[in-house]
């Protein structure tokens, strides 16, 4: 009797939209591992693991802690996550030291099968067994694995998988990955003849949540962004004061507007550069960001941004500025401090015949961004911030801390906010440095490209 440990890589991704005949079950190599690619190479609307937080569930059941050569174990795969309705995955087992197949797997019924491809099995949904309508989940496949009869490596799993909206299209689909983890004591032997153990319950899911932007409504927020990726974001800020406003000019709508226009590439998993210009003062942004910890199993995350702006298309008055976002996820809400410093923040050609400035001693100044998002559902939520200024060159005129609050709406793979701000500025040796003393309308646009 040959007995061994081995590991388990559990990634659920499958493409269950009928595009490309993916409803029948995806090509092969799709299981996340071994250079393998996921679901998220097209279906590139969220995140990977990114539905976590908004109630996904998958696991990997009926893995033993220690195999028997030859002998034959029940496996299940579940899946669930709110709002979605159509379900797969593809799986593969191969030996750890050297990627060869490892085993073989059976399916039980026609809702998998298997598939060979460079050597590989793979087993994955049919069309049937996607289960198309049936929402939120969770819904369980069911296959067996038979053990190698040599050998005493260990194994490792690899399987891809997706909670789909049964769109038939790319979009509005959720793939989750999962990193290595060794088979712990607590996970039951099962053979051919037992019963598999009970789905998760379903207070330990956590709460739904929207998806977040790179911009919350002014400061950065942390975002997990993948190699290659992109993200596009247009700002809006209307210039008319709600207060001077009516139903007759639309509260706003009909004055002029600040617009601002930014564009941001993910250099590596981690490092990611960009470039914004806005329409007033003609101001130019250079900025990167460093990733400290984004991920999407994390409830605590954090980025480094940092940049430097010019104004007269980046020919006058540069500011370097550093940003440390912070964010906390718990249950609906999610918390986000950001600290800000801003450097060369005072313009030395207004102070010189503004008697208004506010310390003008100073020609840096640093503020704290506070904000708070709760989620309604997974696709929509509230959002406030709050900006003050704590020390330095604070503006002219009255000191005004950046105050908005807006509704975030997550619709096609965009994130749309709708806001009313103090701020009609979008960088911060602007809206971390002063504000207007009113609100006005605005609204943020966010998309990430794959």
């Amino acid at each position: 009797m040959l007995k061994q440990l081995f590991g388990v890589t559990c990634v659920l991704c499958a493409c269950s939209s009928l595009l490309l005949g993916y409803g029948k079950g995806p090509l092969p190599r799709h299981t996340g591992g071994y250079n393998e690619n996921t679901c998220a190479r097209c279906h590139s609307d969220f995140g990977l693991n990114e539905g976590r937080h908004i109630g996904g569930v998958f696991l990997l059941k009926g893995v033993p802690e220690r195999y028997e050569a030859g002998r034959k174990y029940r496996v299940a795969i579940l899946i669930a996550h709110p709002g979605q309705s159509r379900w797969g995955f593809q799986l593969s087992a191969r030996f750890a030291g050297s990627g060869l197949q490892a085993g073989e797997l059976e399916p039980l019924d026609t809702s998998t099968k298997t598939l060979k491809a460079g050597g590989i099995q793979y087993i994955e949904h049919t069309a049937e067994g996607t289960r198309n309508g049936s929402v939120d989940g969770p819904v369980e496949f069911h296959f067996d694995w038979i053990a190698p009869a040599h050998g005493r490596q260990r194994v490792i799993f690899t399987a891809a998988g997706n909670a789909a909206d049964g769109s038939e299209e790319p979009t509005g689909d959720y793939i989750y990955t999962a990193g290595s983890f060794t088979s712990s004591k607590e996970v039951q032997e099962l053979t051919d003849t037992q019963d598999l153990p009970s789905s998760p319950p379903a207070e330990n899911k956590p709460a739904p949540r929207t998806t977040t932007a790179s911009t919350f409504l002014h400061i950065p927020a942390p975002v997990d962004l993948r190699s290659r990726q992109w993200e596009v974001q247009i700002q809006h800020r209307f210039q008319q004061a709600l207060a001077d406003s009516g139903p007759g000019d639309a509260f706003g709508l009909d004055s002029r507007a600040n617009i601002n226009l930014l564009i941001n590439y993910a250099l590596t998993d981690r490092l990611s550069t960009g470039v914004s210009r806005a329409r007033f003062d003609r101001t130019i942004a250079f900025t990167g960001t460093y990733e400290i910890n984004t991920s999407d199993e994390d409830r605590f995350k954090m980025s480094l941004f940092g940049g430097v702006t010019g104004d007269e298309n980046f020919n006058r008055h540069y500011s370097p500025f550093f940003q440390l976002a912070t964010a906390f996820d718990y249950q609906r809400i999610r918390l986000l401090a950001t600290p800000t410093l801003v450097l060369n923040s005072r313009p030395d050609s207004f102070v010189d015949v503004r008697p208004d400035a506010i310390n003008p001693d100073s020609n840096n100044t640093f503020s704290l961004g506070l904000g708070i998002d709760v989620a309604l559902n997974r696709s929509i939520s509230l959002s406030w911030e709050y900006v003050p200024r704590l020390v330095g060159f604070g503006g002219f005129g009255e000191v005004n801390p950046t105050l908005a609050g807006g509704i975030k709406i997550h619709s096609w793979g965009h994130v749309f906010t709708l806001m009313a701000s103090t701020s009609r500025a979008f960088t911060p040796e602007k809206y971390a440095v002063n504000a207007e003393p009113d609100f006005s309308l605005g609204f943020n646009i966010y998309r990430r490209i794959r």
